[in-house]
């Protein structure tokens, strides 16, 4: 049974005559009326009472013109929707961001592509970069915004990457602390000290702690978090020594504290990050291109456009 016959038999039922459909479906009359014989015979079953000049339905044709029209009718529907997705119009994009999206300006882009493209729908999923990787390559997300190093990803050979931005840490060093006083503190100068240490599984920590460990330096850990605003209050408050990229700590560094660059420079640096398998997908073409068209402005909350952003170019 093919569905060109569905939509033979659909046409002759609604006029009642073979010549009449046959007409309209610009077949020839013999043509339809073998088609139609063809799909009885399969069948086992007449679905037709041929009379003089008209046709009728058969109770079994009755029955198969309702199944006929539901699957037609599905079938042009997900004809439809296949083209909207192929023209972008719709579709759904499940992303990933980090804890300190706010900060990047990543909700600014979601909400001029969202306006760009208001047939797509949003999930987000909100996590530690190591955790939205995970996703991502569990086929859980589309794409992710992710604090990482280019050789991390470079190793994952069936990522697609790009680098977005790139910052330094600093201090968050409360006024009344003896190091405040300092222009930049050096790894040795944090012996002892009460610090506020990123997450375990943040780039950040592991690369500190490396850091530490090559120089001999044992601090003291008050806790271990990469939740800017918790930073901001314990070191607010002078119970320890935090850590931000530059852009985050001028942004929401207390009036109780001072930014002190490290000597030892330790880069943050954000990617966006899919699959290559996913580039073709016509919603996660768009979106990947929409990034790519994007540069941050260090320090603020906005993202600019280049001149050229209309230009659809494959990643």
């Amino acid at each position: 049974m093919q569905l060109s016959q569905m939509r033979y038999f659909i046409e002759v039922a609604r006029t009642g005559n073979i010549s009449a459909a046959a007409k309209n479906l610009f077949l020839s009359q013999p043509s339809l009326s073998q088609s139609i014989h063809n799909l009885e015979t399969e069948l086992g079953i007449p679905l037709l009472i041929r009379h003089s000049k008209s046709v009728s339905l058969t109770d079994a044709g009755e029955q198969f013109l309702i199944h006929a029209e539901r699957i037609v009718g599905s079938t042009d529907q997900l004809s439809e929707l296949m083209q909207k997705h192929s023209r972008i119009l719709s579709g759904n994009l499940r992303l990933g961001i980090p804890w300190i999206a706010g900060y990047l300006g990543l909700f600014t882009l979601l909400r001029r592509y969202q306006q760009a493209m208001p047939g797509i729908r949003y999930e987000l999923t909100i996590r530690g970069s190591d955790l939205l990787l995970k996703q991502l390559l569990s086929r859980n997300l589309h794409g992710i915004f992710m604090i990482s190093t280019e050789a991390a990803l470079e190793a994952q050979k069936d990522l697609y990457f790009r680098k977005i931005n790139e910052e330094n840490y600093v201090a968050w060093v409360p006024e009344d602390h003896p190091l405040a006083q300092k222009k930049e503190l050096t790894i040795s100068d944090l012996h002892q000290q009460t610090l506020v240490m990123p997450s375990p599984e943040s780039v950040f920590s592991r690369q500190l702690s490396v850091l530490f460990h090559n120089q001999g330096v044992t601090p003291h850990i008050l806790c271990e978090t990469s939740l800017t605003d918790t930073i901001r209050q314990i070191t607010e408050e002078g119970l320890a020594i935090g850590f931000a990229s530059d852009s985050i700590a001028r942004k929401a560094c207390p009036k109780q504290c001072r930014i002190l660059p490290l000597e030892e420079k330790i880069h943050r640096t954000i990617y966006y990050v899919t699959l290559k398998e996913l580039i073709d997908y016509p919603t996660i073409e768009s979106f990947t291109n929409y990034v790519r068209h994007y540069v941050f402005e260090p320090g603020t909350d906005n993202l600019s456009k280049e001149e050229n952003q209309s230009k659809e170019v494959k990643p």
